[in-house]
């Protein structure tokens, strides 16, 4: 049974990582096999939880005997929504996260932008967006700041040639400013909810190697600008601005969004809610602000329509079910032993970390990363003893590492992140374009940052 989930398991991942060839919707595939790996467990149950829950079973029991139907409801109720929980609190932040982003986008916030941004040297145009994208990155989501990057781009970059290479650079960028923070996407986002990492020492951890592997990303990108950006006639009348929105309310809206994001880490410190509740209370607070920022339109709450590509299927339901069905069946992998096994194994023989993340950074190229953190995450347990010197301690280097890792070998190959599937689709860049031109880029940004962060730890 173990043998076959693990099989359901790496098809599924194949056929989420293959998207773009069959045109099978990546959440479908991952919610089918999240639903099929926990009937095949069921089918074992008893076994699997006299291995893994002896224990916790027996206090169930209570004493009395064992029944299928007990073993059926132990498993629902003390099982699989452990993993739900966990995927919930994420889905959770992520929802307000990006209603943030969504809600500050549709009054005109990054308007401006778009002014600000129209500049003539190719190579300075490719520093700013990618710094900005790095930063915004940070507080937000990667796939939600590739699509409103893009978004703004879109309209300032006429060459498609240039927009491409633009595109590129904000995609490595986004995938290095979310992993150093832990509100920045949903891999770190999950290391943090399950207590493997704190966010302060975190981000010290992976500033560093993240902004290098920026810099030297562009820095080896640059070599393909030549000239000037091909950007828009200027409009008239145009300035940035065409919000009903004033340039002192769209700043309020601005800094309230930003300060809020980098407020959740000290209310989860303050109160030890979850996250989500903080990111929660500072979305009330926005569309606070923007209710009363509307009332002098006597009501009228209807948006200024915004060119955002496809927000509601990349960001809306799709990621969300995509998220639920991953964390089931990872869930089922790591209840049936499969994964405690695999990390027995590579403490006895192999008892490397580094080597740990090149291996799981590569599949990530190829395979999605958002699974292979979550496997990552379930390989080890999280020492929590407080004068703890392991790897696999609380801010301990392997899950940095592994997050560091996975978010590079997404940047690789498209396939390997949603916000690279998403920039393939947005551009309609061709793979084996990108291969030639750009994978040895990354390759070579992706060695240096983990030489810096070698040197660091």
């Amino acid at each position: 049974m173990t043998l076959i989930i693990v099989a359901v398991l790496l098809i599924g991942f194949i056929l989420m990582s293959t998207e773009q060839m069959h045109h099978i919707n990546r959440a479908t595939v991952a919610m089918v096999c999240g639903v099929i790996t926990w009937v095949i467990y069921m089918l074992n149950g008893g076994d699997f939880v006299h291995l893994m829950h002896g224990m916790e079973y027996q206090e169930f029991l209570a004493g009395g005997n064992s029944t299928a139907d007990g073993l059926k409801f132990f498993v629902a109720e003390h099982v699989v929504t452990k993993y739900i929980i966990e995927a919930c609190s994420v889905i959770l932040f992520l929802i307000a996260t990006n209603t943030i982003v969504e809600v500050m986008h549709n009054n005109g916030v990054f308007d401006a932008l778009i002014y600000w941004l129209r500049m003539r040297n190719s190579r300075l145009f490719l520093w700013v967006i990618s710094l900005l994208t790095f930063a915004i990155s940070a507080n937000v989501d990667n796939l939600t700041t590739v699509v409103l990057m893009m978004s703004i781009i879109s309209q300032i970059v006429r060459n498609s040639h240039q927009r491409v290479i633009y595109a590129c650079s904000i995609l490595v960028s986004a995938c290095m400013g979310g992993c150093f923070t832990a509100i920045g996407d949903m891999t770190s986002l999950m290391l943090w909810v399950r207590g493997a990492i704190t966010p302060s020492a975190y981000a010290a951890g992976l500033f560093p190697p993240a902004i290098v592997t920026v810099c030297v990303f562009n820095a080896l990108l640059g070599m393909r600008l030549h000239g000037r950006v091909e950007i828009f006639s200027v409009i008239s009348r145009y300035h940035g601005d065409d919000s009903y929105w004033s340039s002192w309310q769209k700043a309020t809206l601005l800094i309230l969004g930003i300060v809020g994001l980098w407020f959740i880490p000290s209310f989860h410190y303050i109160t030890k809610l979850p996250p989500f509740l903080g990111s929660l209370s500072v979305l009330a607070l926005i569309w606070a602000v923007e209710g009363l920022f509307n009332l002098e339109r006597n009501g009228n709450v209807l948006m200024v329509q915004r060119h955002y590509f496809r927000n509601t299927e990349f960001i809306g339901m799709r990621l969300i079910l995509y998220f639920l069905g991953v964390s089931l069946g990872v869930g089922a992998l790591a209840e049936c032993g499969a994964l405690d096994y695999v990390g027995i194994w590579l403490e006895g023989y192999v008892d490397n970390v580094y080597i740990y993340g090149l291996v799981v950074g590569v599949l990530s190229s190829i395979l999605d990363n958002v699974p292979l953190v979550m496997a990552g995450m379930n390989l080890f347990h999280i020492d929590m003893a407080l004068d703890s010197t392991s790897e696999f301690a609380q801010n301990g280097i392997y899950w940095q590492l592994l997050s560091y890792c996975c978010a590079c070998g997404g940047c690789l190959l498209f396939v390997g992140s949603m916000a690279g599937q998403a920039m393939l689709e947005v551009e309609r860049i061709r793979f084996k374009w990108y291969i030639r031109h750009y994978l040895w880029r990354a390759l070579v940004a992706w060695m240096v940052g983990l030489a810096v962060f070698w040197l660091i730890h």
